[in-house]
């Protein structure tokens, strides 16, 4: 079990993308939990509902992994195929309210539906991570698979475009686009840069750019869902984009 402290650390490090070439043929660790994924699909059934792929929203999976490296919460792997982390998915679902941790779980689902409608995992050949691309990259091992599997990032154009059409399909379920920029503005708060796939300052400058509200001056707090405070502080434990 992953503790607060551990679990907001990676929070700081944003919804990034990497590319698996050679994950085809073998087989992602699950957890069965048959609520938790019930409750996952609830949250993408809406997301799905806005996009052009909604007459095939019933083709969808969504799984649950414990990931041995806990800064990695979600990937898509292409034929409408989606991984969220086991431990995300508590969080976003405790004691049954809503919580920082769920809004991040929507943005991470709205970001990978986009890479899937974008055909950025192609015919099952690729998967798409949410996971931290400092240091090392991501091995085989930190998904469960075997430590020959090698993995490649996505280009900064394909994630700006996730971004963008994620944020679109926030607009039309009437979603607060400011809560998005809250969480890069966390990024940079907490002096992450990102890197060449993953510039915050580029992904939050797009996210300002189509979210007017957030240079609007006068706050509604009642009608703006928190976050919570995404300081380094605060974060010292546990999630990726």
């Amino acid at each position: 079990m992953i503790n607060r402290q551990n679990f907001l650390f990676f929070s700081v490090f944003g919804l990034f993308s990497l590319i698996g070439i050679s994950c085809s043929s073998v087989r992602i660790p699950t957890v069965p939990d048959y609520r938790l994924e019930r409750q996952v699909a609830d949250e993408i059934g809406p997301i799905l509902r806005v996009t052009e792929d909604r007459d095939n929203a019933g083709l969808y999976r969504i799984q649950l992994s414990d990931f041995p490296r806990k800064d990695i919460l979600g990937m898509s792997v292409g034929s409408r195929h989606i991984y969220v982390s086991y431990a995300l998915a508590e969080r976003a679902f405790k004691d049954g309210r809503e919580n920082r941790y769920r809004w991040l779980l929507r943005q991470i689902l709205a970001h990978e539906v986009a890479h899937e409608i974008s055909g950025h995992a192609k015919s099952g050949q690729a998967a798409a991570f949410n996971s931290r691309p400092q240091g090392r990259g991501v091995s085989g091992a930190d998904i469960g698979l075997p430590s020959n599997v090698r993995f490649e990032h996505y280009s900064m154009e394909k994630e700006l475009e996730a971004d963008l059409r994620g944020m679109d399909y926030w607009s039309r379920l009437h979603w607060d686009c400011r809560i998005w920029v809250d969480i890069l503005e966390g990024f940079r708060k907490a002096n992450y840069a990102g890197d060449i796939f993953h510039p915050t300052d580029e992904r939050l400058k797009q996210a300002l750019g189509v979210c007017p509200q957030a240079h609007a001056k006068a706050e509604a707090p009642a009608a703006r869902p928190s976050t919570g405070p995404m300081s380094p502080g605060d974060r010292a434990a546990g999630i990726s984009k």
